[in-house]
């Protein structure tokens, strides 16, 4: 890691909000926060407080390493140091909370199917 790095700007929160399909309106209607606020996160134009540094990663379930461009693995560190299994379990729920409404109706519904199996 190159210590003399600065950051000014919130490297992945754009890509996690687009990958988990949530809008800048969206995000900034849960954290209570203008629209324009989150913008000016992404653009670099404007950086958060630690308070809400910890609010988003606890929003996105994702490390404020990951927010901030330190890393590009999402998993917050609480859950790197358990086992294997509980990681995917981690994944699987993140793969679920970014899915739309309908295709989480959808995933419930075949996981039901095939635990009654």
């Amino acid at each position: 890691m190159n210590d003399n790095k600065i950051i000014d700007k919130l490297e992945n929160l754009k890509v996690i909000r687009e990958k988990k399909n949530i809008t800048q309106t969206k995000l900034s209607v849960d954290l209570g926060v203008s629209q324009e606020l989150i913008s000016r996160y992404e653009l670099g134009t404007s950086f958060p407080q630690p308070n809400m540094l910890i609010r988003l990663s606890d929003y996105f379930n994702c490390s404020v390493d990951y927010l901030l461009g330190l890393t590009d693995i999402e998993t917050p560190i609480k859950y790197l140091s358990l086992s294997k299994q509980s990681i995917k379990v981690s994944d699987i729920i993140n793969k679920y909370d970014s899915l739309s409404d309908e295709k989480k109706i959808i995933f419930e519904n075949y996981l039901n199917y095939l635990s009654n199996d």
